[in-house]
């Protein structure tokens, strides 16, 4: 796939090129698998679990396409959303435990005993003009033993 078809290149996360499409109000990712380790059951686990917890932010996965760095990504699409501002780190405690989820070691993650939810930070979840809450870029893993540390050593916040 070629990616000048997406859009303009927007920005660079820890797994993700960012293109916005000029046609649609849609946001294009390419997202690398860095979180997925050689096993990229872990990332289709994670587009699934993200879309039964954040339905209005869904991703669609549409192909496979090299980005600017030359590694091969899955291109996925997600509802471009129209933003009043970033979500507080308050805001998104009290929606994560609506949704069923515990705040652990002191907000670090969030789980609810089937899935740990990480990196829901104010840059990663955004309030939209209607004043919902829109989960648009967190990691979500199975809950079990050493997500942490999965997450520590990969995560650009913590090398």
């Amino acid at each position: 796939m070629n990616t000048d078809k997406l859009g303009s290149y927007e920005d660079r996360g820890s797994e993700n090129e960012v293109y916005l499409s000029p046609k649609e109000n849609i946001v294009y990712k390419l997202n690398d698998f860095r979180y997925s380790d050689d096993n990229l059951s872990p990332f289709f686990e994670r587009i699934k679990a993200h879309n039964e917890y954040f339905p209005d932010c869904a991703y669609t996965m549409i192909g496979m396409a090299e980005n600017r760095d030359g590694k091969v990504c899955a291109v996925l699409s997600q509802p471009y959303i129209i933003t009043a501002r970033e979500a507080t780190e308050e805001e998104i405690s009290k929606e994560l435990q609506r949704l069923g989820f515990q705040p652990l070691m002191d907000n670090e993650y969030y789980s609810n005993g089937i899935h740990d939810i990480f990196d829901a930070s104010p840059n990663n979840v955004l309030v939209g003009i209607d004043g919902n809450l829109y989960f648009i870029d967190t990691i979500i893993y199975k809950s079990e033993e050493g997500n942490l540390s999965t997450y520590h050593s990969q995560s650009p916040k913590y090398q």
